[in-house]
């Protein structure tokens, strides 16, 4: 199925897309030092898709009765032999936080998810996935954030609003939105530059406050929720996004893309020349 984002509920969606600036007990967060607390990677290996699997059975089966509870403990369906998988990892313990994955159409040109799901409600025929080669599309899905770093905590900085973040764990907050940013990368790393997602329209808007721009493609239905199907051009990402959230997503995809033996001897440049790369 489609990206469902059933990790964040209404009211904590409204922090999702956390105020870079704003007055903290401590002092501003810097998102330069997300990488201290979170360690983006692919999951490649047997081992590494079990774990993204795993998280996502306790979230969309345990935890939320979106899907039905599998004897193995492991969340999969069709859609995952031909989608790349990421995942997010707590730096100190390397638990796995988040996950998300990209269904895309490189070797198999079978329908994406939101083909299937939202046949017959496109309001925007000119930007659907077969508008464009099989090969430059793909689809957000899957996203999910685990129980403990989703935790509903009082944030002084939103007054009253549930927060995703503590002061022990700054950036928890920021989970999603990261998640979110190594997707756009993969898409544009892979050529995969026109991207749907099935998602609220309430969290559409919300991450068009950070610069991801979702174009409304069809009609809201119920499923697990009120979806709306979106289109993203990647390539425009860079472009619109804020500052701090460029050069976050730029060191995600250096995370992503190098070798586990290799990331400590890579720097963390975040310059603009690095960026030539999601330009094309």
């Amino acid at each position: 199925m489609t990206l469902l984002n059933p990790t964040l509920h209404k009211a904590e969606q409204k922090t999702f897309a956390p105020a870079m600036h704003t007055e903290n007990t401590t002092k501003d967060l810097n998102l330069s030092d997300f990488s201290t607390f979170f360690q983006a990677s692919q999951a490649i290996t047997h081992q590494d898709k079990n774990q993204v699997y795993r998280l996502r059975h306790k979230v969309y089966c345990e935890e939320l009765s979106f899907e039905p509870c599998r004897p193995s403990g492991l969340e999969q369906d069709s859609f995952d032999q031909r989608a790349l998988h990421c995942s997010l990892a707590e730096a100190q313990s390397n638990e796995i936080a988040g996950t998300v994955r990209l269904i895309h159409c490189e070797q198999d040109p079978g329908p994406l998810p939101i083909e299937k799901y939202f046949a017959g409600r496109f309001t925007a025929p000119h930007l659907t996935p077969q508008c464009f080669p099989r090969q430059h599309v793909c689809e957000i899905s899957r996203l999910a954030v685990a129980a403990k770093f989703r935790r509903r905590l009082k944030d002084s900085t939103a007054k009253d609003l549930p927060a995703l973040s503590s002061a022990t764990q700054p950036f928890n907050r920021y989970i999603a939105i990261g998640l979110y940013l190594m997707a756009t990368a993969m898409c544009l790393e892979k050529g995969y530059y026109h991207g749907f997602v099935s998602i609220e329209p309430s969290l559409a808007r919300i991450l068009q406050r950070i610069g991801i721009n979702f174009t409304p493609i069809g009609e809201v239905i119920e499923f697990n929720g009120k979806r709306a199907p979106y289109y993203l051009d990647g390539r425009q990402v860079i472009a619109n996004l804020q500052p701090e959230y460029r050069q976050l997503m730029q060191s995600l995809r250096q995370q992503l893309l190098v070798e586990p033996e290799q990331a400590e001897a890579t720097p963390q440049t975040t310059g603009t020349n690095n960026l030539q790369w999601a330009m094309a």
